[in-house]
């Protein structure tokens, strides 16, 4: 499991027990961060370094904040500043946030109160990056690549996203957990119209609804005990771009109201707030159920699940796809070994009948973490053999409905069997996958084009 880097923050004021504070604060919270008690001295930090957030003071000698805002973002556009100030007043938060800013503190403030706000703006830098990085990867194609399986279920499923990517209607993606919903959301959103805007994610399960609504539709100033700042909330995050709710048959009477009104009048409101706000942001939602029995149950709003209905995308468990199980396999190997610079050979064929055989309840999530656990354990050039699966794998019974499904044997190897011939199904699984596409098929197995062709001769033979 990869960890996620501590947030890198810089704070830039001239008042010493200020530096002081929030050094010690942000370290307490598992932060890195770095001082500076000038302007010249906060650019020169900038100019070196790379942070999430850089916190200043409106007001210091010399150079004052404002110009240092705009020095921020000619130099790391990405990084959020917030702006520190015991002189608020409407026209210089009016002016910060024009240049840039994310947001700003009136001092004296709370500990609390700044890992709030700064832990929002780390948030917020974070999924800029991600949505960067995606959206480069739908314009080489690689996002619709990166699909693997040849199943006529998952072709139907590729087929429908891209259909349904181009139009503006509400989508709901119904699948067990590990089917992908998360994953065939992101590339509906980065082939569609609204590519160039945010991708916001929200999970409607495990939070109070009162903490969701607050999170999506934000607050007004004093709305509640700690709310000394005005919060915009996620939709407004997603603002041209598109809102992604995962787990929605969680989502409370409230929110479903409120997601309802944001479909049809395209206005929100926030929380304790009177002002409508005018929002363009397309709905994409996720439910492990069929919504047909939470409405009986009257624990969701018929109307949202109708609004939500021509747009339905049913994604099939793996059990129903068993052909695409070996593809996956190999493909998250190949990532696998990539990342840990220790490569496996492979499955022997043995492994492969016994995978494809099995029922994985967690669908391709549970396959994935399967091929991560046992690539760390075996030694480098190694065969994933059948002794290598555990017993619930190994000795699992199959159902009538998998003996129908087991698919043609895949060519695999044996422990005896050399790379070569493990490198040739991958290869022409890869090709066919791509219907020919050299560059696709050399994306699909996470290698340069070079390298593809090379392994392609070879899986050829002499010509």
């Amino acid at each position: 499991m990869r960890i996620a880097p501590a947030n890198r923050i810089l704070v830039v004021d001239d008042e010493p027990a200020i530096l002081m504070f929030l050094r010690e604060l942000f370290g307490a919270a598992g932060w890195e961060a770095h001082t500076a008690s000038s302007v010249s001295e906060g650019v020169d930090f900038v100019e070196r370094d790379r942070f999430d957030v850089v916190l200043t003071d409106l007001k210091m000698p010399g150079q004052d904040g404002i110009e240092f805002l705009r020095t921020i973002k000619r130099i790391q556009p990405e990084t959020e500043v917030v702006m520190m100030t015991g002189h608020a007043t409407v026209d210089s938060a009016i002016e910060a946030m024009r240049n840039g800013a994310f947001h700003y503190l009136t001092k004296p403030f709370q500990g609390e109160e700044v890992l709030n706000l700064v832990g929002k703006a780390c948030d917020r830098k974070r999924l800029r990056q991600e949505n960067l990085f995606l959206k480069s990867e739908a314009r080489g194609g690689h996002l619709l690549n990166s699909v693997v399986g040849t199943s006529p279920q998952i072709r139907n499923v590729l087929e429908t996203v891209q259909r349904l990517a181009e139009t503006e209607t509400p989508i709901l993606f119904v699948g067990e957990r590990g089917s992908g919903k998360n994953f065939f959301a992101r590339i509906l959103h980065f082939h569609s119209p609204r590519s160039q805007h945010l991708f916001v994610p929200v999970h409607c399960g495990g939070s109070t609804e009162e903490f969701l609504l607050r999170d999506l539709f934000g607050y007004v100033a004093g709305a509640f005990g700690q709310a000394v700042l005005p919060h915009p909330g996620k939709i407004a995050l997603a603002d041209h771009g598109t809102l992604f709710l995962s787990g929605i048959d969680g989502a409370g009477g409230q929110m479903q109201e409120r997601i309802l009104r944001l479909l049809t009048t395209r206005r929100t409101v926030p929380v304790d707030g009177s002002e409508e706000r005018e929002t363009d942001v397309r709905l994409v939602a996720a439910t492990t159920v069929d919504l047909a029995d939470p409405v009986a149950r009257g624990a969701f709003s018929a109307a949202l699940r109708e609004a939500l209905t021509p747009g339905t995308i049913v994604l099939p468990p793996l059990r129903e796809r068993v052909e695409d199980i070996p593809l996956l396999l190999h493909h998250f190997l190949f990532a696998a070994n990539r990342e840990r610079k220790k490569p496996l050979r492979g499955f022997s064929q043995m492994a492969l009948d016994a995978l494809s055989a099995y029922p994985w309840p967690g669908n391709v999530r549970e396959l994935e973490e399967f091929v991560q656990t046992v690539s760390s354990k075996k030694k480098q050039g190694a065969v994933v053999d059948a002794s290598d699966l555990p017993p619930d794998i190994l000795y699992v019974r199959k159902t009538r409905s998998s003996r129908a499904k087991t698919p043609p044997a895949v060519p695999g190897p044996g422990i005896e069997r050399s790379i070569e011939d493990l490198e040739t199904p991958m290869v022409l699984q890869a090709l066919a996958l791509a219907e020919g596409d050299r560059d696709k098929a050399a994306a699909l197995l996470h290698i340069d084009l070079s390298t593809f062709e090379k392994l392609l001769r070879r899986a050829q033979g002499p010509a």
